[in-house]
């Protein structure tokens, strides 16, 4: 059969040209795959050179298994104090910083850890007060990582972070409560507080090394064993009625101090009140002679009438019997004779 004439020529080139068409089309998709997969690859490989440490990060950076470097926040300056305590972290360098950092791919890596406050969280245990009463506490810290490098070749983990802790706080505060009094640990929180925050100091000495931070330490249960609860009662019942008393002494003392001084000041107002009306008294007597001295000088006849009235009227009254000689002067006014 000869396919090079007639209808069978024409068939013949048209099953070439679509295959043709269909190779083109393998090709071009190819094409496009391939640079789907380039992009892809660049893609990938420019993440391996970059990495980030977000706000709530920090991070350890090794070289081949080599600590190079520290990612912590901006305010962190007990990392560089606690980066002079292992000798292995002397060249490492402490960025003080968050945000897009450049990295060698494949041989750097980085361990990001959290920097928010972790909890901890003890069980209850006993302790005994100087004043051998027993008691059941049980504890809460809040700490952080402070230096990621040293908790990474230290401790490596939270859970094996709060196994330290609960190990070495324990020592020093039941330490610490063993030299309080049951009712200064009930009752007096600065003293407590301030025995708290000594403890606190004392921990995170030991604890640098480990490179974290105890940020809070609080009793936060209390639990008084059934044998002792009759006998605290009694000793708290003593103790209030022990106040008590010395309140009510206190207030008695004061009731008489003040009834005391209230009644000094009153007196002196009265010794006042009299002077100051004597005083004004002896002005106005002063100013009343004055006053009839003047007016004896300019009429002393009417001035006699007058002082003999003022007689009259004190010396008589209806029930007055006076004998005297009618020409006494005493009586110069009644005497109808009298020419005056």
């Amino acid at each position: 059969m000869d396919f090079n004439n007639g209808p069978n020529k024409q068939n013949f080139e048209d099953i070439n040209a679509k295959t043709q068409k269909v190779k083109k089309s393998l090709l071009k998709n190819t094409k496009s795959f391939i640079i789907i997969l380039i992009v892809l690859f660049l893609f990938a490989s420019a993440n391996s050179f970059i990495y980030t440490v977000a706000e709530d990060e920090v991070a350890v950076v090794s070289v081949l298994g080599d600590i190079q470097k520290i990612v912590v926040d901006k305010d962190n300056d007990i990392a560089i104090e606690q980066n002079k305590i292992d000798s292995r972290f002397s060249d490492v360098e402490i960025v003080r910083d968050k945000g897009l950092f450049f990295k060698i791919p494949y041989i750097t890596n980085v361990n990001k850890m959290s920097s928010k406050l972790i909890t901890y969280q003890s069980n209850a245990a006993n302790i005994v007060t100087q004043d051998k009463i027993k008691y059941q506490v049980a504890l809460y810290a809040q700490w952080e990582i402070s230096h990621p490098g040293l908790f990474q070749t230290s401790l490596g983990t939270i859970p094996q972070a709060n196994g330290i802790i609960d190990e070495v706080v324990y020592a020093v505060i039941i330490e610490k409560i063993n030299t309080l009094k049951s009712d200064t640990f009930l009752t007096d929180k600065e003293t407590l507080v301030a025995e708290l925050d000594e403890s606190q100091k004392l921990l995170n000495e030991q604890l640098a090394e480990k490179g974290i931070l105890l940020r809070d330490i609080e009793i936060y249960q209390t639990i008084l064993p059934e044998a002792n609860i009759e006998s605290t009662h009694q000793k708290m019942i003593a103790e209030r009625q022990a106040v008590a008393q010395k309140t009510r002494s206190e207030g008695r003392e004061l009731y008489r101090t003040t009834v005391a001084e209230t009644d000094r000041e009153v007196k002196e107002i009265e010794s006042s009140a009299i002077e100051e009306a004597e005083k004004i008294k002896g002005s106005a007597d002063a100013e009343a002679l004055e006053i009839y001295a003047n007016a004896y000088s300019e009429d002393p006849e009417f001035y006699e009438f007058y002082q003999s009235l003022e007689s009259y009227k004190e010396s008589f009254d209806e029930n007055t019997t006076i004998f005297l000689d009618k020409n006494n002067p005493y009586l110069k006014y009644f005497n109808s004779n009298n020419n005056n």
